[in-house]
């Protein structure tokens, strides 16, 4: 009998157990702590689960625009292209740089834009960049699986297990299963105190509740923080000439992150904003992770902002004080949000009439930017008699305002040139720096560099008449063109690059090269001269072999005679 007994009680413990683990199994399939396959959400002190998952990648930590709006920002609105989330200003408590700063963003109404991602139709917003104006704290568990978010007005009381493998349980009570065991030494945020029993959260974001004396109150922290950036330190290149490159930026920026830094490179200055309506609104592309990638690789980031190149749009804002300081306020408050240490301007194709208007709108945003202390540059066309794309620009009036001065030294013979021609020979760029000189201070002066060239097709139509078109192409491209063209390639003395011709069904083909040698010729223009440095239009485009010419020449001053070139052909 005893025996029997024994084994029955044996093989009830046995199926009890099975039952038990199934259950814990089922359990662990429905409890949010086991979804381990997907963020989850914690906000404050309660999880959000039903509303939509945060995502999280390389980029930044992003929730659904739907989540955001009723959770912390009702006044958000989403842009009908679905690209962007607009956030009014007017209310925050964001504090800028200065408090004149504050203040002018709130007297002007200025309402800001933020590229959003799409992912299968959902928008999600980069949170991240909404923690100084909504008035929150956003963190990530340690182990990438909890995203947390804290209001800055929560009174937050952090503790310490001071047991080990404590049991974090969904109820207070002992019998419950447990949601997670704590190491000792692993910090807890305390949510509740009850008889017995804290409700804490844990560093994996589970909420639950210990035996209080498991736990040693530790720390009471009030995280008020609204100060959205602290004024930049000035930028002081020591003497030393600087070499800008502009980032073409579509609709993403490039990641950095895997790029080794190039030593002869100071100021990347991505195309991020543009004036885009009557109403001021200047759209925005900018990416907080590049400009932290740019400043571990040692570069400054000067963002462009540009005026879509529409005269009539220009001409209103330029002439309308309101507008100016809203796209000013805009500017102002992005580079605080990005950390941005510059801004450049390329407003093109004006009206000669809007030539004070112009610099009126520079005269103003320097009052504002410097407050932050950041760099200001404008970009201007070599001097000509073009009223629109040159004579609008009152250079010496610019030039008392702003830092630097950009001068396109390219496009000599442009896309829709009718004549084929090279897009910067070094005499019409020396020219055009000739004359500059003659209204800017050289030590202003970046010196545009080209890092592209234009294929020039020479054709006749259907009516027998002459005709030529052009496309816009790397470095690297024409080297390949010519090469499986077996183009004949000769240096041009005159241009002071190589000549490519080629032909092709009947049709001529004609390439002025843009290569380490031509740059090296145009940059000795930078020490005849006395310039600031280089602007190059556009990285990405170049051969790698010219950023050790402007190493040598622009860093160290070494004379291009000095250098030795190979015929790449």
């Amino acid at each position: 009998m005893r025996s029997k007994g024994w084994m029955i009680a044996m093989i009830l413990l046995l199926f009890m157990g099975i039952g038990a683990t199934l259950g814990v199994m089922e359990w662990k399939k429905t409890h949010a702590a086991f979804l381990n396959s997907h963020a989850r959400l914690i906000l404050g002190d309660a999880e959000i689960g039903d509303e939509g998952e945060p995502f999280v990648d390389d980029t930044g930590i992003y929730l659904p625009y739907g989540l955001v709006q009723k959770h912390m920002g009702e006044d958000i609105f989403l842009s009908e292209d679905r690209k962007r989330v607009f956030i009014p200003l007017m209310g925050k408590e964001t504090q800028l740089e200065d408090a004149r700063l504050t203040e002018m963003i709130q007297d002007n109404g200025i309402i800001i834009n933020i590229p959003v991602k799409n992912l299968e139709g959902e928008i999600y917003i980069p949170i991240e960049l909404l923690q100084k104006i909504y008035g929150f704290q956003v963190s990530i568990s340690g182990n990438g699986k909890a995203v947390f978010v804290d209001a800055f007005t929560e009174k937050q009381l952090w503790g310490v297990v001071v047991a080990d493998q404590a049991r974090l349980t969904p109820k207070p009570t002992p019998y419950s299963l447990a949601l997670e065991r704590l190491h000792k030494d692993s910090q807890v945020r305390i949510l509740a105190e009850g008889e017995g029993w804290v409700r804490v959260r844990s560093e994996a974001g589970n909420i639950g509740y210990l035996n209080k004396q498991q736990v040693l109150a530790k720390d009471e922290v009030q995280i008020v923080d609204f100060q959205l950036n602290q004024r930049r330190e000035d930028f002081r290149p020591e003497g030393k000439k600087i070499n800008l490159a502009w980032e073409y930026v579509h609709e993403k920026s490039p990641k950095l992150t895997g790029e080794e830094r190039i030593e002869a490179l100071d100021v990347i200055a991505p195309t991020w904003f543009s004036v885009a309506d009557e109403e001021g609104t200047v759209l925005n592309k900018a990416d907080r992770r590049y400009v932290e990638e740019a400043h571990k690789k040692g570069y400054q980031v000067w963002a462009l902002v540009e005026n879509s190149f529409n005269p009539d749009l220009t001409t209103k804002i330029l002439n309308n004080k309101a507008l100016r300081s809203k796209v000013i306020g805009q500017l102002v408050f992005y580079a605080s949000l990005y950390n941005l240490d510059g801004i450049n301007v390329d407003f093109e194709n004006m009206y000669y009439g809007d030539q004070a208007a112009f610099v009126a709108f520079m005269e103003e945003l320097k009052d504002q930017i410097k407050l932050q202390n950041l760099v200001l540059s404008v970009d201007v066309t070599v001097p000509s008699s073009s009223e629109r794309w040159s004579k609008v620009y009152d250079r010496k009036a610019l030039a008392d305002i702003v830092d630097y001065v950009a001068i396109m030294t390219y496009d000599e013979h442009w896309g829709s040139s009718p004549v084929s021609g090279s897009v910067a020979s070094i005499g019409w760029v020396e020219r055009g720096i000739q004359r500059s000189l003659e209204l800017i201070p050289e030590e202003k002066v970046l010196m545009g560099l080209p890092f592209y060239t234009r294929v020039w097709r020479e054709f006749k139509d259907e009516n027998g008449k002459n005709r030529v078109e052009s496309k816009a192409i790397s470095m690297v491209r024409a080297r390949e063109i010519i090469l499986e063209k077996k183009a004949d390639v000769r240096w041009d003395e005159k241009a002071g690059q190589y000549f490519a011709q080629y032909e092709e069904n009947g049709d001529q083909y004609k390439i002025w090269l843009e290569d380490p040698r031509s740059i090296a010729l145009k940059a000795s223009l930078v020490g005849k001269y006395r310039l600031a440095g280089t602007a190059a239009w556009r990285r990405g485009f170049e051969d790698e072999a010219v950023w050790p010419v402007l190493q040598d020449m622009i860093k160290q001053g070494r004379d291009h005679k000095e250098l030795v070139f190979h015929n790449p052909f």
